[in-house]
């Protein structure tokens, strides 16, 4: 503020600068005039951040502790213009910065068990579509189902040339399946695989298509391999190869322990999107920095089934960049007891996204995410498309736990949205020794009123630099148009010569 006043007293000086008379010095005011424009600009810059509104939330206090956790609501990120949301900080009630650290909240992630899975084949007509208690059936997916439901190989496997599938038993046990390890013998191979689960053999669920790859150049392999399915459940698992079937080397299952099961998302739905130029384009803005890594679609017609890529970019500069495909579906009840069938939600963030909020500044939130908030859908409209009408979208997240130092007295306030705010979160080793105990909690209360960046005490560093060179900068021109007043002042010709 203080540099803001120094550049308006300096433009106003400069503009009330002595008149020249007429004669060849008249050109010199317009000069002046100019250099003024340029101090007046000056000044609008360096009191452009001071106009910038910062959100702040009342933290509401459940117990009295020297560390306390907070979970970020839908208004936070929305508030944020930052995809790590390094505009963030917490305020004791002095207005001062506390130190803070991103998630220190989730344990570290215990490591899953992988076991050899054993597959069977199927044909490529007729898998799975017949009752599996039937011996002509049980023939057709070469396998037997014993009474614990598992299976046994029955007939001899098809031929390669004829093989349209495989399909997986799991066992009863339940554990959630983290992804599938599927190895392929053949040296060169790139193609999809679909995923689908079922109970009992007879209908099947659509889980996810994914890529595979293999290549070998020379001595180095290159190998897509993995197939995320995220604590996946069930007793049976089929794959389905729509660009041929590979030949398999061997498929491994990842298990997670059942205590690290994914946390709940956080859900925000019923996000409209709007028609593009092309046919089957649909565009939305999540309408913040959401750390989506899960996106649903709502189709607005039952007995849909289409092809869909969903792209996304930061802003409208940045080029669109693929996140995630797969299959949109939407199917009527079978039975007036079931469910509508839709496709599960699109995992997005894996192959394109970032790792969230800093991992530098210790943030240890598990695998990646998508902060973009303009997106696209691309259908494939040779079967029509999604028909009339448009999808509705649901994303998906994993809420984040700040943990902060209760520096200084409370009530303390959660700020948000201050663009000239950087990076400013530390490590957990950092912030909290290993004897401090569990913080306490507190959760976001109201919404207070929003305020200028300036009155923040403690600013940044790097804010503080940029206001010590705006500084010389105002100065050099202040010292610039007494120059110029001075020489031009001495090139006018004086009265009576």
């Amino acid at each position: 503020m203080m540099s803001s006043s120094l550049a308006q007293s300096s433009c106003s000086g400069g503009q009330a600068g002595p008149r020249s008379p007429a004669g060849p010095g008249r050109a010199w005011p317009a000069a002046l005039l100019g250099a003024a424009s340029l101090c007046a600009a000056l000044a609008t810059a360096s009191s452009a951040g001071a106009a910038q509104l910062v959100q702040r939330y009342a933290l509401e206090q459940l117990a009295s502790a020297p560390y306390y956790q907070v979970t970020l609501n839908d208004a936070v990120y929305a508030a944020s213009h930052r995809g790590d949301l390094s505009d963030l900080r917490i305020l004791n009630s002095a207005g001062e910065p506390v130190p803070y650290t991103f998630d220190s909240a989730v344990p570290p992630a215990q490591a899953a068990t992988v076991k050899a899975l054993r597959w069977f084949a199927l044909p490529a007509t007729g898998a799975g579509a017949a009752n599996p208690a039937d011996t002509a059936a049980d023939q057709a997916l070469n396998v037997t189902i014993g009474p614990d439901g598992g299976l046994r190989a029955a007939a001899r496997p098809p031929a390669p040339a004829t093989r349209g599938g495989d399909v997986i038993d799991l066992g009863a046990d339940g554990a959630p399946l983290s992804a599938l390890l599927i190895h392929l013998q053949d040296s060169a191979w790139q193609g999809r695989v679909e995923v689908s689960t079922s109970g009992d053999l007879r209908d099947w669920t659509p889980v996810i298509q994914a890529p595979l790859l293999k290549a070998v150049n020379g001595g180095a392999t290159l190998v897509q391999e993995r197939v995320e399915l995220d604590g996946l459940r069930s007793r049976y698992v089929r794959l389905r190869w729509p660009d041929g079937a590979p030949i398999l080397a061997g498929v491994e299952g990842e298990f997670a322990a059942v205590d690290t099961t994914p946390p709940t998302r956080a859900w925000r739905s019923g996000i409209e999107t709007r028609n593009g130029a092309a046919a089957g384009e649909y565009l939305f803005d999540t309408g913040g920095a959401y750390p989506v890594d899960r996106v649903q679609f709502d189709l607005p017609q039952t007995n849909t089934v289409a092809r869909g890529q969903l792209y996304s970019r930061p802003d409208a500069q940045a080029p669109w960049r693929l996140v995630a495909e797969g299959q949109l579906l939407r199917l009527q009840p079978a039975s007036a007891t079931a469910d509508e069938q839709r496709n599960p939600p699109w995992a997005v963030g894996t192959a394109a996204g970032y790792d969230y909020a800093g991992a530098s500044a210790g943030h240890t939130s598990a695998g990646r995410v998508d902060t973009d908030r303009q997106w696209r859908l691309l259908v494939d409209t040779r079967g029509g498309g999604l028909g009339s009408g448009r999808p509705t979208v649901a994303l998906g997240w994993r809420s984040t736990v700040v943990t902060f130092v209760a520096r200084g007295s409370g009530p303390f306030v959660l700020a948000v949205g201050d663009p000239a705010w950087g990076p400013a979160a530390v490590s957990l080793a950092e912030l909290m020794p290993a004897n401090a105990g569990a913080p306490a909690a507190m959760r976001i209360g109201r919404e207070l009123a929003p305020m200028p960046a300036s009155v923040i005490a403690n600013p940044d560093a790097g804010d503080s630099k940029r206001r010590y060179v705006l500084w010389i900068v105002l100065i050099a021109a202040v010292g610039l148009l007494g120059v110029m007043a001075w020489r031009l002042s001495r090139s006018t010709p004086r009265a009576g010569q």
